[in-house]
């Protein structure tokens, strides 16, 4: 009788840690995703640099098609020579 009662408590105790480890796992990837998801509309691609200010993806287009970069971000020519 008294095994019982502890193989109950025990099976209840790892069933509520493993419902309460479920929960928050989800969570977590919900918040991963929406953070993830950032892109803004543009007529060629988006600057696939990284904000210093943020450490977020740069929210400005780039002008012409062979640019990965737009004008805030793309490295500068050195014009001398």
């Amino acid at each position: 009788m008294l095994k019982k009662t502890i193989m109950k408590k025990l099976l209840f105790i790892a069933l509520v840690s493993l419902m309460t480890m479920s929960f928050l796992s989800i969570d977590n990837s919900k918040e991963i995703k929406e953070e993830s998801i950032e892109t803004v509309e543009c007529k060629i691609r988006q600057c696939n640099a990284t904000a210093k200010s943020t450490g977020k993806r740069c929210k400005h287009c780039v002008s012409k098609s062979e640019d990965k970069q737009c004008y805030q971000h793309k490295p500068k020519k050195n014009l001398m020579h």
